[in-house]
Parts: structure tokens; sequence; C-alpha cells
């Protein structure tokens, strides 16, 4: 080998190991940049994203991947501070609903302890069993809804006659609604089956009666009805009492209240519950608003 030959390689080599180290130490700033934006946002409540213009495409793609995770992160974290407060305003609903009946019982055991007259101690024997059951249904409804809230919650699907259970669900409120005086309007076709679970669907009819009990007004309209899409469609509609005006797009909300400064007795989740299980049942539900009238809507699956 010539030496100019040798001249040359060595220049072509220190030209290369110069280039190379450039390249290293462009690549070094750039990660030092990338840890100190790394240690910035982990040290402080920022809304800052990993920022990188090299044209590395590793680096690039590495910023990327940093700023999914801290995206993650943020996403993870406001879903805890949501459920932080879902479960602050359930313990506040919970000691309200709860309180407001053994509240009144108290005051109904003192009436009765003190008097004599057996007209009045039979009245408020009566009024102290009736809070008795209202509480029950409130404590019994917070057990169903953290019951199905649960992610693990599974029920059993078969077939069952939908149309039956939903009239003989219907008629273990006839005395309420005799007493409340409401009109109660039924169109349910006869033999309707669908895939479902048979004590969910008791449950489903029960909330939805006792909400046109506390919040309705005289009149509900009850409707099983077989689709042409191969679905069977469930409507529970009553006029709406005064001073009610719910929000359909938040009424299954966890303890929502068409109007909170009414006290009914009502826990606030029972739409919550029902909404839960109808999807476990893999339907659907919507509610609806509108000339002084309020609608549920459920549709399941005919087999």
């Amino acid at each position: 080998m010539s030496e100019s030959t040798l001249v040359v390689i060595i220049v072509l080599l220190t030209a290369v190991t110069l280039a190379l180290s450039l390249i290293l130490i462009s690549l070094l700033s750039q990660m030092k940049s990338i840890r100190s934006q790394v240690h910035f946002i982990s040290r402080n409540d920022t809304n800052k994203r990993i920022s990188f213009y090299g044209k590395s495409r590793s680096f690039r793609k590495l910023a990327k991947d940093i700023n999914e995770i801290i995206d993650s992160y943020d996403d993870r974290h406001d879903k805890i501070l949501r459920e932080d407060k879902e479960i602050k305003d359930t313990l506040t609903n919970m000691s309200h609903d709860i309180r407001t009946p053994l509240t009144s019982l108290k005051g109904y055991f003192e009436l009765l302890d003190q008097t004599d007259d057996p007209e009045e101690r039979r009245k408020y024997t009566n009024i102290i069993y009736g809070r008795i059951e209202s509480l029950s249904e409130i404590l019994e409804t917070m057990f169903l809804y953290t019951k199905v809230s649960n992610v693990n919650f599974k029920i059993s699907i078969d077939p069952i006659e939908c149309s039956k259970i939903i009239l003989e669900t219907l008629f273990e409120y006839y005395d309420d609604f005799q007493e409340k005086g409401f009109e109660v309007d039924v169109d349910v076709d006869e033999g309707v089956r669908i895939l479902g679970n048979e004590q969910s669907l008791k449950r489903i009819m029960q909330n939805l009666i006792r909400n046109s009990l506390v919040h309705g007004n005289g009149e509900v309209k009850l409707a099983v009805k077989p689709q042409e899409d191969k679905t069977v469609k469930i409507s529970v509609e009553n006029l709406l009492a005064e001073g009610q005006n719910p929000d359909p797009d938040k009424v299954f909300d966890r303890y929502y209240k068409g109007d909170a400064s009414r006290h009914t007795g009502s826990s606030g989740v029972g739409l919550s519950v029902v909404k839960k299980l109808v999807e476990s049942m893999n339907g659907d539900i919507k509610a609806f608003v509108g000339d002084g009238k309020f609608r549920i809507e459920i549709s399941f699956n005919t087999i």
C-alpha cells in the first residue's frame, strides 16, 4: 500500500470518526433534552408534553411513546378524581337518604310513646311500618347498585317469557296504583320471549313502576311490542308530577334527581340499577321527555 493511499484512508477514517462523534454528541444532547423534559413533567402539575425536533426517528418515536404514557396517566388520574368525587357524593347521598327516614322514625316512636289513645297509636304504628319499609327499600336498592356496579357482575342469560313476568310484576303494584288513584293503560302482547334473566327483568320492572309511582301524576302506560328487527320494545310512560323536569340524558346517572328540592324517599339510584341490569342482558335503554310525559324504552333481542 502506497503512502498516499494510507494518507487517504487515515483522512477518511478521521472524517468518519468525527462525523460519528458529532452524531453521538447530537444524540446525547437530544437524549438529555428529553430526560430534562421528563423530569420537569414528573415534578410539576403541568399540561406540557415532550417536544422533539431532531431528525432521529427513534427519538421521535420515543418522545411520542412517552407522551402517550403521560396522556394515559392523566386519563387515569382524572378517572381517579372523578371516582373519588363520586364516592364522596355517594356517601353524602347515602347519609341523607338513610338519615331522613331514621329521623322520622325517631319522631314517630316518641309520639307513639307519649300517647295512650288506641287510634293514635294505630296511626303512628302504621306510619312507622311505612318508614321502615321505605328505609329497607333504599338499603336494598343501594346494595343492588353496588352489586351490579362490580366489574365481575354477571348474570345467566336464558330464554324467558317476558310478557308473563312483566304482567305479574305489574299486578303486584295493583293496590299501590289504586291507593294513588293512578290509571294504568296496559298494551302487552302475550307470549313474547327474550334472551334474558327472570330475576333481573323483574327488578327492572319493579324499579320502573316505583319510579312512576313516586314521580308520576295519575296515568301510566305500559307496552310490550315485538319489532320488525327481531327485538322487543318495552316502554313505560307516565305523566310528570308538578315540579318534575328530568333530564333524559342524566336520569340514569347515579343519584340524579329531577328535582333535588323534593324529598320523595327515593334513593336516586333506581334507574341506574335498571340501566346496568338492561345492559347485563345485552339490551338497550333510552329515556324521553316531552309534552309533560316521561318515557323509558327498553329493547331486548327476541327468540
